[in-house]
């Protein structure tokens, strides 16, 4: 389920195209009717954005590690600047260009702690056929 999370597939079919838009994802997908936003809480994806920030802060404390290793390795004669765009530039590209990515990845983390229940199975199988499909 990560495999496929880590495509910006669908967690449970591994279908794709579950975005619209870089920043707009489908409600369900389009191969098995998987609701993504599984429960009720606004702050269901809260998990993508810890996701996104994990990533991002890591991609930045790697960046200062490397400086801390170039300034040893020059006893002290390297400019900070440098480091700081950088890290500054990655503290603002990373979250946009991993945003996808984050909900498809927190979408398995969340179907594989919760797996489907019968009636999110039954409502799934609803909309792929284009049945009435009940509030979830």
């Amino acid at each position: 389920m990560l495999a496929r999370g880590w495509r910006r597939a669908c967690p449970r079919c591994g279908s794709g195209r579950l975005f619209r838009r870089w920043f707009q994802m489908t409600e369900r997908c389009p191969g098995c009717g998987l609701r993504f936003e599984r429960r009720p809480e606004e702050a269901f994806f809260l998990g993508a954005f810890v996701i996104a920030f994990g990533v991002t802060e890591g991609a930045v404390l790697l960046v200062l590690f490397a400086f801390i290793l170039v300034e040893a390795a020059s006893g002290g004669r390297s400019s900070v600047v440098p480091a700081l765009g950088v890290a500054a530039a990655a503290a603002v590209i990373l979250p946009l260009a991993f945003y996808p990515f984050s909900k498809t990845i927190w979408c398995a983390i969340d179907l594989a702690m919760h797996p489907l229940e019968q009636d999110e199975e039954r409502e799934a199988a609803a909309a792929l056929v284009g049945g009435p499909v009940s509030g979830g």
